[in-house]
Order: C-alpha cells, then structure tokens, then sequence
C-alpha cells in the first residue's frame, strides 16, 4: 500500500501538525507500507528553497515542492499534480483544511483513482489569532469551498468539538468523519510524577506566536498571589513575538524567562520542574503539549474553546479561566496554593494523559487505510 501525505509543512519546521504527519508516516513505514511526505521548500518565515528537494528521513521519502506563491503558512504549488501522478498513491492523505493542496486534491482524485482522507487539524481560530486578512480568507472558503469535503472518503477530526464543526458548519456527513485524537510518547507515561516542585514555575512551550495569545499569559502573572516567588518560562520557536513579551514583562516586574527552541530532552526536564502548565490561546486544535505535561502529573490552567477543553479537561486535569488577566493569574494561584485541589488534578492529569499513548493511537491509522482499501 503507497501512501501519500500532503503537509504544509514537515521537518524541520516544528509543530504539532508537524508532529502528527511525522508519527503516522514513520508508524507505518514501520508497519510495511509505503509513505511519502510531500511538502513545500519553506520555512514557516522565509527560506524558501533552502531545504533538499528530496531526502528520505527515519525511512520516509520526504518531497518538497517549489512554492509558485505563498501567504503567511499557506502555499500553492502547481507541480503537486505532476509529483502524484508519479507516484500512483493508494491513498493520499491531506493535512489542514483550507490549503490549496486539499483543492487540488479534490479535483485529481478520480482522475488517479486513489482514496482520499482528509486531515483537518481543527483550524477554526478566531479573529485576533489571526489578522483581517487571513481571518476573511477562511470565512470564504468555509462558505464557497466547503463543497470540497464531499470529494473525501473520510474527514479525520481530532475531538468531538472539531466534529461538531465539520458537520454543522460545514455540511460534511457524519458518518464520513472519524475522531482519532493526537497522542503522546509512551516513554512519557514511566517519568516519576514531581508535584513537589522546589520553584514555582509557571511554563508554556509552544510556538511564540500571535496565534498563542502569549500577551494574555505575560498580563495574568500581575495577578498572581506572590508573585515575587513566581517564574514564567517560555519555551519554543519565535515567531517575532519574544522581544515585545520581555519588554512587557521587565517594565511590570513580571519574572519571564524565554528559551527559545528547546530540544526533546530539555523540554520533558522543562516538565519535569515546573509547577504550573499554561495554556493562554482563546482556540486551540488541540493541544498536544497538554497532554505531555500531564504525564508528569502537572495540572493546567487552560482558557477559551476548542481543542484544549479535551486535551485537558476542566475540572479534571485543568483549571479553567476566563480569557482575562485576571481571571487567567488567579487561576495559576488556586493551583499554587490549594494543595488538595493540586493533588488530585495531579492523579487525574497522569491517568488522562496515559489514555492518549501513540502506542493506542497509530494503530487506528492502520485500521483507517485499511477499511478504505478494503472498502
């Protein structure tokens, strides 16, 4: 079987979208399929053909298509045609609905007669995560173009939320749309559980984007019960936002330490030590380094809608706050001083966090292509 992913972007951009194709793509490699990653020849800001046109990486043949244009992470290449019919896929297998390789795949699937799956990744931001300008082009296509997913067998959504979207908002039949949440390292869920943190260390890793809604987090922190004692640590790849967020954090007396990238072993010691886990975006996809931390045994605060609310849940895993500084610094506080409170969102957070192993995930890729080839 000859499988095809089509990403915007893979390694070595890093993201949880990222993340997920790299997981399903080396997962049944591994299993005897055939799988290639066709990308595009950027980086997420610039470098635009700096990467190798074609490499195989951890067994999977990696693609990267010449950009003919491309706006903030979206891209168009007119030679994805061409690259499939080469390759004669089985299925092909697209991630994140509204780029304009989900079109174009559309439009080539009975020509090449392959089966189609339809990856969506939840993308439904909200206007102040994206700009003007991007936030319209998604209302269009959501409107004129969302005829499109009833050219796909299936449409993979990640939780029960993204489902409910697909088919309300956008006419996909349900019985097309399969859940397979995103998952996390097995070797996560055998780290010892450290609640009794020397610090109180408040982290967030993730993309340092406007997208993350990071201004949030950085305003909160005034509104900490002692704060003189609180660290806020950021972690992850700048996307032009970590010099304004240390400005802002030095002129209010706000302890912000940012590390920018960090490597896989520094990130699970990152977890390790903190105290706190923070989530300030108003709409997540997902959330996968929610469910990372949680195999440490550490609670979230979390905010907003979408994704987060399932990788982890209020109440259980999480506290919730409303989307203000105040609101968001007091909840980092309850977690800080309720040890009761912070003890059995601890417990729950580890037995969560274990429900979502890649080792109970992948197979259902497997079983997914399977019924389609099959079908």
């Amino acid at each position: 079987m000859r499988i095809v992913h089509i990403t915007p972007f893979y390694h070595p951009v890093i993201g949880g979208v990222e993340e997920v194709v790299r997981r399903v793509a080396e997962y049944t490699t591994s299993k005897g399929m055939e799988v290639y990653i066709v990308t595009y020849n950027r980086l997420r800001v610039d470098g635009i053909g700096s990467l190798p046109r074609e490499e195989e990486i951890n067994g999977v043949h990696v693609i990267r298509l010449k950009p003919d244009f491309i706006w903030s992470h979206g891209t168009y290449s007119s030679e994805l045609g061409e690259v499939l019919r080469r390759l004669r896929p089985d299925i092909v297998h697209a991630h994140v609905w509204r780029h304009p390789h989900v079109f174009q795949v559309a439009k080539l699937k009975e020509r090449l007669r392959f089966k189609a799956v339809l990856h969506g990744h939840a993308p439904f931001h909200k206007l102040g995560q994206l700009g003007a300008l991007t936030w319209l082009y998604h209302r269009v296509v959501d409107v004129f173009m969302k005829g499109t997913l009833r050219m796909y067998d299936r449409v993979i959504a990640l939780t029960l939320h993204e489902k409910s979207v697909l088919v309300s908002r956008l006419g996909v039949d349900v019985e097309r749309v399969i859940i397979i949440p995103n998952g996390i390292d097995d070797e996560l869920l055998e780290s010892p559980i450290t609640s009794n943190c020397n610090e109180n260390v408040v982290l967030y890793i993730g993309r340092v984007s406007r997208s993350k809604n990071l201004d949030l987090l950085v305003k909160a922190l005034r509104w900490v019960e002692g704060r003189a004692s609180v660290k806020l640590v950021l972690a992850g790849p700048d996307e032009g936002e970590a010099s304004r967020l240390r400005d802002y954090a030095w002129r209010y007396h706000v302890n912000l330490r940012y590390l920018g990238t960090v490597s896989e072993s520094e990130k699970r010691n990152l977890y390790a030590k903190c105290k706190v886990f923070v989530h300030p975006a108003v709409y997540e996809p997902f959330g996968i380094t929610l469910l990372e931390v949680q195999a440490f045994g550490k609670p979230c605060v979390i905010t907003g809608e979408g994704g987060q609310l399932y990788a982890a849940p209020p109440g259980k895993s999480s506290v919730y706050a409303e989307p203000n500084p105040r609101s968001f610094g007091k909840a980092v506080s309850l977690l800080l001083n309720d040890e009761e409170l912070y003890m059995r969102l601890s417990k729950n957070a580890r037995e969560w966090a274990s429900k979502h192993a890649w080792s109970k995930i992948l197979p259902r890729y497997i079983e997914l292509y399977t019924q389609l080839m099959n079908g």
